[in-house]
């Protein structure tokens, strides 16, 4: 018999309404395994069968598939965890589809706009590889949710120009954007000392095709600039725990909600609280600066020397400067000393890479190499507005 069967009832028993007729989305030959009601919204169900998973909005009355990604295989049993679906499956392991928030809020009211921002769950402010395959491997996809703000957005059509969805902080504070028209992300993949590596890099480029998207906010401040570009780069340090919005601008449509970070519980039970992380913020968000102001004395410095002469005396004080900024390459030389832009890269890299307390180096060091910076800086104005004999 491979008919579905899902019965409800509403008075404990006494009568049951069929639900699987066949003909209201599961097929009439999808026998059904499991079914299980959302315990935030009543009346949404999730059904495994034989072939498929299906969901209902209507509780039962109608069905629609709800497959995703999943392989065509038996679905035994489902659990709802919070805001995930935990799905066992016959022959092909456990699957957990993330975050299913926006069923929740999805209605005929949002389904008939022409535009909807979903209110983001409340996410956990964690630091983990997401991990994935190696570029160009069959299985490119991270193996786990990267961590960060899932914002879920809703497009009745394809808008004709460019979308923007920016994250403010508590003061209304643009701390981050996407856009359409950014470049995307891109796979990055090589040989680390454990072993092989998968990551994405770049920023992620927002959809406006109709239908469903979500793009994630790594939680991330954006990077020192690149010179060459004037565009920050990645990496950038992280956002603490607390209030922020997420803005979604379409022409002239816009909608705005608002969400928590949370630290991670075990971070705050190792002494890393609200505090720490502050001035660890305000503490990188220095040093990031000053990362982008030596790159960009470097490359001005680099464009100061097109126009001088080889052996003149003010190429010999760029090429000076130079030295003192630029960690030396070639030459035979294996280890070469780092210079200011690789010591203060380091000092950046070094108080980003892990939620902390600071210590005291960490500011001394900043201090003496932004005062070494300003000097060369200042040095390099003198020579860049004394011209002199090229």
């Amino acid at each position: 018999d491979d008919a579905p069967y899902i019965y409800r009832t509403t008075d404990y028993g006494a009568t049951w309404t069929n639900l699987t007729p066949g003909t209201n989305g599961i097929p009439a030959d999808y026998p059904t395994r499991v079914v299980r009601e959302d315990p935030r919204r009543e009346g949404l169900l999730y059904a495994g069968t034989q072939y498929a998973m299906f969901v209902s909005f209507d509780d039962g009355a109608h069905w629609q598939p709800f497959q995703q990604n999943l392989p065509g295989t038996p679905i035994t049993d489902i659990q709802v965890v919070g805001s995930d679906l935990a799905i066992s499956t016959m022959g092909r392991s456990f699957w957990i589809m993330d975050n299913v928030t926006p069923l929740r809020e999805l209605s005929r009211e949002v389904a008939a706009a022409q535009a909807h921002l979903f209110q983001p769950r409340d996410p956990y402010r964690l630091r983990y590889n997401a991990g994935g395959a190696q570029a160009g491997a069959p299985q490119t996809e991270p193996v786990y949710p990267p961590p960060g703000a899932m914002l879920d957005y809703y497009l009745a059509q394809e808008h004709a120009g460019d979308i923007t969805l920016d994250v403010l902080d508590a003061r209304g504070a643009v701390i981050r954007s996407f856009s359409s028209a950014g470049e995307g992300q891109q796979q990055a993949g090589g040989q680390a000392m454990r072993g092989p590596f998968f990551a994405q890099r770049g920023t992620p480029r927002l959809g406006k095709s109709a239908g469903m998207h979500r793009v994630i906010w790594d939680f991330a401040y954006p990077g020192p600039v690149d010179p060459a570009t004037g565009r920050a780069g990645g990496n950038g340090p992280l956002a603490t725990p607390g209030r922020y919005q997420a803005r979604l601008t379409a022409g002239g449509w816009t909608a705005t909600r608002s969400f928590n970070v949370l630290n991670d519980p075990r971070v705050e039970k190792d002494g890393v609280t609200q505090v720490v992380l502050d001035e660890q913020l305000q503490h990188t968000l220095k040093v990031r600066d000053a990362v982008s102001e030596a790159r960009q004395t470097l490359h001005r410095l680099r464009e100061a020397k097109r126009g001088r002469a080889e052996g003149s005396d003010p190429r010999r004080r760029l090429d000076a400067l130079e030295a003192q900024l630029a960690t030396a390459s070639g030459g035979g030389i294996r280890y070469p000393q780092p210079m200011l832009v690789a010591q203060l890269e380091y000092l950046y890299n070094m108080i980003t890479s892990a939620d902390q307390k600071l210590g005291r180096d960490a500011f001394e060091r900043y201090e003496e190499l932004k005062r070494q910076l300003d000097g060369i800086k200042q040095q390099l104005s003198t020579l860049v507005e004394d011209r002199g004999t090229p």
